[in-house]
């Protein structure tokens, strides 16, 4: 009996002494990792990832609230150990966060720091020393995920939520709600908001070509970062490493155009691929795929969605119609835009 627990003492010092010495063999990195004290990912469980070709997800703990690096594979080049320990403290109107590695990582990866709050803002945007140094989606359906991509930032940063933009409301005399209506129109659009732009019908559009104006356009599936388990496998190729697709573009359209017109535009001007179909029942164009992401590739509730300056219409893309210096963003959802900012039901 002795000599049986002598011998499995000796078996768990010797599994203790391999892992502390980079034996990686078993970590399944399918599944989320937890970071070491130290924060300190070993050359050697990097190097794993790289063979593997892995998306790898490294989770930790700051001032009770949590956070998870995702490194991929594929960006590794030169490997050596990192520290990926960080400390988060709010402050007033934001999140301080702070890096103990003391140089750049020499690769990209995507830091999520789970909030135990929602915020209202549409994206967020990190400063050093006063200078904006990168942006910052906000993601997650009960609080706020904010999704920071990572490669030379060292030191310190505040995360801090970025003002609501309008726009000047030049362009096509574009009707808006007076909070009157009470049931569903014809296509079962339900009732407007009140100072919302009604929808214009597209065999009502009149595109005036000589009155040419500018919007801001984004396409992003950063939300699909915070869940991957969820993500048919045979996609996760298509993912940006900080979700964006399309980094908001200022664009030009002609008085009249609906965003689908838009839309199917920019995406052909930057090689992106698009797959539409049309709905008679609400009159509109219904975007099944955008760079090769279609609905229920993450989920039964994900597909894609558009928002214009923080609002989500409840009508079809074919049947908004921009004015001058709207903010429009293509947004993938996994929750039905629970976890992209939108609020109530359509």
């Amino acid at each position: 009996m002795r000599s049986v627990l002598s011998f499995l003492i000796a078996l768990l010092l010797l599994f203790a002494f391999c892992s502390c010495n980079g034996n990686y063999t078993d970590v399944d990195l399918q599944k989320p990792v937890a970071l070491p004290e130290d924060g300190v990912v070993e050359k050697e469980l990097l190097d794993k990832i790289k063979q593997e070709n892995a998306i790898a997800t490294f989770t930790g703990a700051s001032n009770g609230l949590s956070y998870e690096w995702k490194v991929f594979g594929s960006d590794l080049e030169e490997t050596r150990d990192v520290s990926f320990l960080v400390t988060l403290e709010k402050t007033e109107g934001g999140i301080k966060v702070s890096f103990a590695h003391g140089e750049a990582f020499g690769f990209p990866a995507l830091l999520s720091i789970r909030l135990d709050e929602k915020w209202t803002a549409l994206a967020a945007t990190a400063y050093r020393d006063g200078e904006a140094i990168s942006s910052v989606s906000i993601t997650g359906s009960d609080a706020s995920i904010l999704n920071l991509s990572v490669k030379d930032q060292i030191g310190s940063c505040i995360i801090l939520p970025d003002a609501e933009k309008e726009s000047n409301g030049v362009g096509a005399n574009r009707p808006s709600s007076d909070g009157s209506a009470t049931g569903q129109d014809q296509y079962q659009t339900d009732p407007v908001p009140e100072g919302k732009p009604l929808p214009v019908e597209p065999e009502n559009q009149e595109i005036n070509q000589g009155k040419s104006y500018t919007c801001t356009f984004s396409i992003e599936c950063s939300t699909i970062l915070n869940n991957l388990a969820d993500l048919d496998p045979d996609k996760l190729g298509l993912i940006p490493r900080d979700g964006v697709i399309l980094a908001p573009t200022a664009v030009t359209f002609y008085e009249g155009e609906s965003v689908f017109d838009v839309l199917q535009r920019v995406c052909k001007e930057k090689g992106i691929h698009l797959e539409f179909s049309w709905t008679p029942i609400y009159n509109s164009a219904y975007i099944e795929g955008i760079h090769n992401l279609y609905e229920f590739d993450c989920g039964a509730l994900s597909g894609w969605m558009y928002r214009v300056n923080g609002w989500y219409p409840n009508y079809g893309c074919s049947r908004y119609q921009l004015v001058d210096g709207e903010v429009v963003e293509w947004r993938y959802t996994c929750d039905l835009g629970e976890d992209v900012g939108r609020e109530g039901s359509w």
